[in-house]
């Protein structure tokens, strides 16, 4: 009972050790439309090396064009980043400009530099305002000082003050 138990496990373990050749019996068929094998026939080592060759083939052509197509999108997202950099600098100088003229950009990119454009229209409007309208302040007087009447009178305080005794601590 024992033995048929361990004889049934090494058959099933056989045939999942065997079950990714079997897929692969099939692969030349479906790529190339040859004919049909018949299914006691047994693909060659050398078949099924070229096989893994060709799927390898594929498996890195795919992730090269993962990869490009990734590097692609990045460049394109740089371009936009230096247009947005370069658009904001021309408006925060005063420029002008139309953001129909640049449909790269996105809506919440735009609304950014249409707050900014009207930020820099507020900020000329109020430095024309405040161009015309300059106040020229008095200079003001230097201010007399009360209590100390100037050096002749702090010099005689110093010549006159007395050191008071200070009685023996005890």
């Amino acid at each position: 009972m024992n033995k048929t138990a361990q004889d049934i496990a090494q058959k099933i373990a056989k045939q999942a050790a065997e079950e990714p050749f079997e897929i692969l019996k099939n692969v030349p068929d479906q790529v190339f439309g040859t004919g049909v094998e018949k299914p006691g026939q047994e693909i060659s080592e050398g078949n099924q090396q070229k096989l893994s060759q060709d799927q390898d083939k594929l498996h890195d052509q795919e992730i090269s064009k993962r990869l490009m197509e990734a590097y692609e999108r990045e460049i394109d997202d740089i371009k936009k980043q230096n247009l947005l950099k370069d658009l904001q600098a021309r408006i925060s100088s005063g420029e002008e400009v139309s953001l129909g003229d640049y449909p790269d950009l996105s809506l919440e990119q735009k609304q950014v530099l249409k707050a900014q454009m009207e930020v820099v229209r507020a900020q000329m409007l109020n430095a024309k305002n405040t161009n015309d309208e300059t106040l020229i302040e008095p200079a003001s007087k230097k201010g007399r000082q009360l209590f100390s009447f100037g050096k002749k009178q702090g010099m005689k305080n110093e010549q006159t003050r007395v050191e008071k005794p200070v009685p023996p601590s005890g």
